[in-house]
């Protein structure tokens, strides 16, 4: 099954999450929305800067790069199936749409402490 991960919609955050998707879909939502550095504890997670005031296909690919890196470092259990990007021409805001699956290894695992 695949989930969607929209930044461009404001999602609550959920400090109990029920499933091991809830809680993977929450935590790339939360990589996916936020910029390096700006993390105290871990100023490498969210996505690099380094595209800003690029030109928007340039930026796209970078992101993408970035996004894909990310993913793999931070949340393991997810794979990206596809990447998209809403994107505003005239403020310059790129905001990604990413479509993951959660890996079969946690099908159906509830979420223990």
């Amino acid at each position: 099954m695949t989930y969607i991960v929209d930044t461009t919609k404001e999602n609550e955050i959920n400090l109990a999450p029920a499933t091991v998707y809830e809680e993977v879909i929450q935590n790339l939502y939360f990589l996916y929305s936020s910029t390096e550095y700006d993390i105290p504890l871990d100023r490498e997670l969210g996505l690099n800067p380094k595209y800003i005031d690029k030109p928007i296909e340039t930026a796209k690919a970078l992101a993408t790069t970035d996004i894909y890196d990310k993913t793999e470092e931070y949340e393991p259990r997810a794979e990206i199936v596809n990447i998209d990007f809403k994107a505003d021409y005239e403020s310059g805001v790129l905001k990604p749409i990413v479509e993951v699956v959660i890996n079969d290894e946690y099908d159906n695992e509830e979420y223990t402490e």
